[in-house]
């Protein structure tokens, strides 16, 4: 007889009670761990992640490269709010970002914490460049769960 117990039926009820549900989660799943292109949910089980973080883990999970980057990021600043004070990452990834697309017109860059903040400053951008209000988005795209995003997507709920 198998004495272990499922945790994820708990955590699911745990994640029903404390998180809203227009905070949707696509699979059953509690992940715990992840490693490469793999991930393990509170149960042991192994699964082949096909989602990749939405597309931010194209190297896979716990890359030795990525881990040392960020422990010696930790070493210095853990986070700085970039409208308060510049801090040298940010701005030799914008230059470097800037050269690589290169021509003879000046870019520049800015980094945002999601694809819907992403999306907003496009806009707001675009809007700004054209005098223009109006915008085009296509049926059937992700724009993200912001109120713009939502709209631009032509869901009724996030």
């Amino acid at each position: 007889m198998n004495s272990k117990v499922d945790e994820t039926p708990h955590l699911l009820r745990q994640r029903e009670q404390f998180v809203p549900r227009g905070l949707v989660t696509a699979h059953p799943l509690v992940i715990d761990r992840a490693q490469g292109t793999e991930l393990w949910d509170v149960d042991g089980k192994r699964y082949l992640d096909f989602v990749g973080g939405i597309g931010v883990l194209n190297i896979g999970h716990n890359h030795p490269k990525v881990v040392a980057a960020v422990q010696a990021q930790l070493q210095k600043v853990s986070h700085a709010c970039f409208q308060v004070a510049a801090y040298t990452p940010y701005l030799d990834l914008a230059q470097r970002l800037c050269e690589m697309i290169g021509g003879k017109e000046a870019y520049k860059a800015a980094f945002f914490t999601s694809g819907a903040e992403a999306v907003e400053n496009a806009v707001k951008i675009a809007r700004a460049h054209t005098n223009r209000s109006a915008v085009i988005a296509f049926r059937g795209g992700f724009h993200g769960r912001t109120l713009l995003g939502t709209t631009l997507t032509g869901m009724s709920q996030p």
